[in-house]
């Protein structure tokens, strides 16, 4: 072990060579490894490889040692993975990260290898990249924060979420202050200064200066690298660019500012860009606390802030320190393809299905681009008429259908699509796996029958009429998702995602998954408001879109809560506990939307999207297809009293088939159905 090592001048950084890299699969036949250099916390890497078409590839890997560098590198991959989604080509696309079994306590990320130049970015191109990266990327849950720890170097950065921008770059500001002290010693002068001194959550890059920009040999074109991400207000990235020795100078800021605006009250930016720079000295000042330069930077800036504001900021008159409020999203980017906010459900359409058709045209005419149907349904004929005639281009719309139960067999899954998009008179959709197989009559040979009225009687039933259910099939819907993974190999599908999955489902696919699911559609309003799988789903980056978002009551047959009302009618949460001593009144979602000028239905249709959450209400009526999509952002307090409804309620979940095929398909603590049944 000791013959592997060398010494750096702070920690010990292995060696590593052709035998250690070939343990992992990426891989298989290496040719080369070259040493690029080393920090004091991490080593890198250009390995040269021959892939299994005997192509030669380069690739970029980072090592490092110790649980620090395990850390640090997954939280380089995930901010990364999270910048590359909003601007693919404004970074290199990373591939894996792991730890090495050769090596004990040795942990690697691994992206694509460019070839850099040594200048820095030009300033248009630059910026009209870091602008793109903050105003198109949308915060998982309206929160300022991200979901794993990223480190600047080896600093830790605190990235818990909070609500707003002040709390969250106040809890930061102070992390920074305690990293300094603990790194660099007592600093009597902070301590007499620091008690006078302390939107749109934007991905940030979290270091960007010019050591982590380049540009790329090739093509010319502006990279950036070794991010530390997280959501926050987007001026903050520009504190890094104010001290004079990271290059990107008044250009810069001139440039960025030309494709976003500064933020209110604009005759503020300058102190608050001084605020924020403060915030990168903190960090080199605990970086290389023997540079005394830096904290006397932080020092005299903050007392020309404490000079001008000697009240405080907010006490001057006329004053907010807020970012501008963020607009509630009206798209969300998934997999790089952009999933419409606002759609429309088709699900159990009034009167049978025998207005689907003018529904979905009553909804595409407004500007509805996102339609949820499922050949379950019943209704792909319709949706599919009402798509051909409305005149949008079908690159426009985001179409949705679901894997009937009856088609779970993995052999039988791309004919359902087939069938399904020959109904919808579509050439590609996106597709999702629904839980619990049942047994069916039905084969390839009778697929008309799938759209039509007779579909259910196609379910092979019990005597008391319950369906049949396969337990073998519905346990072995990981076999079923490697199925739909070659649909998107085909082109069929875009995206292919699953629906009422709970988390120990999504993590048997994960466990063997070459494409991730892209969404998972479940039941989700304020009786239900699923937050754990909501966290679950964001940290493992998969879209939740909501069905029920307006507590819609589905046949009695799988509605164990069929006659109590939903939260847009129900007089209990009138009588719930006060929260922060507010009247209880103010818990109704009718008083919320009443205080918002907006209707019950608006109100939690914008606390879904504010939590990063797309949704799909359904209606016939022309006035509140408009209104559903006239949504607004809600305040922080609001959607505390939204989110705390649930305490007074408990979870109330409306579509729930566990009584209609006998076991529990949401329960977290067994993988249902766990052994197999007697179907006969």
């Amino acid at each position: 072990m000791e013959s592997r090592l060398r010494f750096t001048g702070v920690e010990n950084n292995p060696t590593i060579n052709v035998d250690v890299i070939s343990e992992i699969p990426l891989f298989q036949k290496p040719l080369r490894v070259t040493s690029l250099g080393y920090s004091d916390w991490a080593s890198a890497y250009k390995v040269d490889s021959t892939n299994e078409n005997g192509k030669g590839e380069s690739y970029f890997m980072k090592v490092s040692t110790g649980e620090q560098g395990k850390v640090a590198l997954y939280g380089e991959f995930e901010s990364t993975s999270e910048i590359h989604s909003v601007v693919a080509d404004f970074t290199p696309k990373p591939i894996l990260w792991g730890s090495f079994n050769a090596i004990p306590n040795a942990h690697y990320y691994i992206c694509k290898f460019y070839q850099l130049g040594r200048e820095i970015p030009k300033e248009l191109e630059f910026c009209a990249k870091v602008a793109a990266l903050h105003s198109k990327s949308i915060s998982p849950n309206g929160k300022f924060g991200f979901h794993v720890t990223t480190y600047n170097g080896n600093l830790p950065q605190e990235n818990g979420y909070a609500d707003t921008w002040e709390e969250f770059f106040t809890n930061g500001f102070k992390h920074m202050l305690s990293m300094n002290i603990d790194r660099g010693g007592p600093w009597e002068e902070m301590e007499r200064l620091k008690s006078a001194v302390i939107d749109k959550p934007s991905l940030v890059h979290g270091d960007l200066w010019c050591g982590n920009a380049a540009v790329d040999s090739e093509t010319g074109y502006p990279l950036v690298y070794d991010p530390s991400s997280f959501y926050a207000h987007n001026e903050y990235e520009l504190g890094n660019w104010r001290p004079a020795r990271n290059k990107l100078d008044n250009k810069y800021f001139q440039a960025y500012n030309s494709h976003m605006k500064m933020s209110e009250p604009i005759d503020d930016f300058d102190d608050r860009n001084a605020l924020y720079a403060m915030r990168f000295n903190l960090q080199a000042a605990a970086l290389f606390p023997k540079v005394a330069g830096y904290r006397e930077s932080v020092t005299d800036e903050m007392k020309r802030l404490i000079a001008k504001y000697p009240n405080g900021y907010e006490e001057e008159e006329g004053n907010s320190t807020r970012p501008t409020a963020q607009a509630l999203p009206d798209s969300f980017d998934v997999n790089e393809v952009s999933i419409p906010a606002v759609g429309f459900g088709t699900f159990q359409g009034d009167d049978g299905n025998s207005r689907v058709k003018e529904a979905v045209l009553k909804a595409l005419r407004p500007g509805y681009r996102h339609i949820d149907t499922a050949l379950a349904y019943r209704n792909e004929k319709e949706v599919g008429q009402a798509i051909k005639e409305s005149g949008v281009p079908r690159k426009e719309i985001f179409v949705t259908t679901k894997l009937a139960q009856t088609w779970h067999n993995p052999s039988d899954v791309e004919e359902a699509l087939n069938q399904s998009l020959k109904t919808l008179q579509l050439d590609y959709g996106n597709y999702k796996q629904c839980s619990a197989g049942r047994k069916s009559t039905v084969t390839n040979e009778y697929p008309e029958c799938l759209s039509g009225p007779l579909f259910d009687a196609f379910t092979l039933r019990h005597p008391n009429g319950k369906p049949i259910i396969d337990h073998e099939l519905s346990r072995a819907y990981p076999q079923t998702w490697q199925a739909m993974e070659k649909l998107v190999d085909s082109g069929k599908s875009r995206l292919i995602g699953v629906s009422n999955f709970s988390i120990i489902k999504i993590k048997r696919i994960l466990e063997n998954a070459r494409i991730r699911p892209a969404v998972n559609q479940v039941e989700m309003h304020p009786y239900l408001p699923q937050q754990e799988l909501l966290d679950f789903c964001t940290t493992e980056r998969i879209h939740i879109t909501a069905h029920q978002p307006l507590e819609d009551r589905p046949v009695a047959a799988v509605n164990l809560n069929s006659d109590r009302p939903g939260p847009l009618l129900d007089p209990i949460v009138s009588s719930a506990a006060s929260l922060n001593n507010m009247p209880t009144s103010l818990y109704t979602i009718a008083d919320i939307a009443k205080s918002i000028g907006k209707s019950p239905a608006q109100a939690l249709l914008s606390w879904a999207l504010q939590r990063g959450v797309s949704v799909v209400p359904k209606t016939v009526q022309a006035d509140r297809m408009v209104e559903n999509r006239e949504l607004s952002r809600l305040s922080d307090k609001d959607m505390a009293k939204i989110n705390k409804i649930v305490e007074s309620t408990g979870a109330v979940r409306y579509l729930d088939p566990k009584e209609h095929i006998g076991f529990d398909i949401f329960t977290e603590s067994l993988d249902e159905p766990v052994v197999s049944a007697d179907d006969a």
